[in-house]
């Protein structure tokens, strides 16, 4: 027997479409999306991703009990804000942007007072957009912040992490916007920025029969979106400045020691960077629900 727990995806893109497709039957209610692009509508419509599709954010935020914004960085407080009276008393807002501080602060003092905030970051993707590539399978086994504030309650923090779960991510963490948007400028920003660098030049005399494994998983994201991707390093851009940085002198100890053939101090460097790999792969979350107290 279905419920009456609504949520609601405002934009379906890649990620909000995949968090459509894997959040049917969530709660035992149904999903609702919203997107301006007809086009979009039209499919999603077709494909049965949702129950009911709408062009105005409001629309589906109506009677929703979780609200799940997909939009890019800058909109997002925009869609809070024009849409305040539509959100139900007791709703909880969530999104899915990667840079999270001044999104939770500009949300929370936006939002009505009933409704509460619980940031989260799915850390999934593709190097293509749109929801004509979105699927149900895009979380599966993959990692997932949840970014609650001081006043987040502990009912909707579980809430999330219920959905993190139920859309199939394994590993899960709960921490603080600032620290998200901390680490997240090395595990995800300055990942995009060395792999940016990477095709920014390059050697023209190059053909696909020169590139193997190492040129593929090194510049698969520098198939980038330009528009999102400038949104997302402005927002974080001191943490990813600091990060660029530290990278920067790594290169240049790298540099000097190829430069000037210095075996002993290249095979130290490197020694390094293998064991900094092994405890990388080693770092689990530390895997506490917030159903216990």
């Amino acid at each position: 027997m279905e419920s009456d727990f609504k949520t609601a995806v405002i934009g379906l893109g890649l990620i909000g479409g995949s968090m459509a497709w894997a959040l049917r039957g969530f709660k035992g209610g149904k999903v609702v999306g919203c997107d301006t692009n007809p086009t979009t509508r039209a499919l999603v419509l077709k494909e049965k991703a949702v129950t009911e599709v709408y062009d105005n954010p409001g629309d589906a935020i109506d009677g929703a009990d979780l609200v799940i914004i997909c939009t890019y960085p800058e909109s997002i407080p925009k869609i809070v804000e024009e849409n305040r009276d539509r959100f139900k008393a007791g709703a909880v807002i969530t999104d899915v942007c990667g840079v999270k501080t001044d999104i939770a602060e500009k949300i929370c003092a936006l939002k009505p007072d009933d409704v509460d905030y619980v940031g989260g970051h799915p850390m999934a993707g593709k190097e293509v957009e749109g929801f004509e590539n979105a699927t149900d399978e895009l979380f599966w086994m993959t990692g997932f912040i949840i970014t609650p504030t001081d006043n987040s309650k502990k009912e909707n923090i579980s809430l999330i992490w219920d959905m993190a779960k139920y859309i199939g991510a394994a590993r899960i963490t709960i921490t603080s916007p600032k620290e998200h948007d901390s680490v997240i400028a090395y595990t995800s920003d300055l990942m995009h920025i060395a792999a940016a660098g990477l095709c920014l030049d390059f050697n023209e005399n190059m053909n696909r029969a020169y590139t193997a494994g190492a040129f593929r998983d090194c510049t698969r994201i520098a198939m980038i979106n330009p528009e999102l991707w400038t949104e997302l390093f402005i927002a974080n851009s001191e943490n990813t400045v600091t990060e660029i940085d530290k990278y920067v002198k790594s290169l240049n100890q790298l540099k000097k020691a190829v430069g000037d053939k210095d075996e002993e101090k290249l095979f130290e460097l490197l020694s390094k960077v293998r064991e900094n790999k092994k405890r990388m792969q080693s770092m689990e979350p530390e895997y506490k629900s917030p159903h216990i107290s």
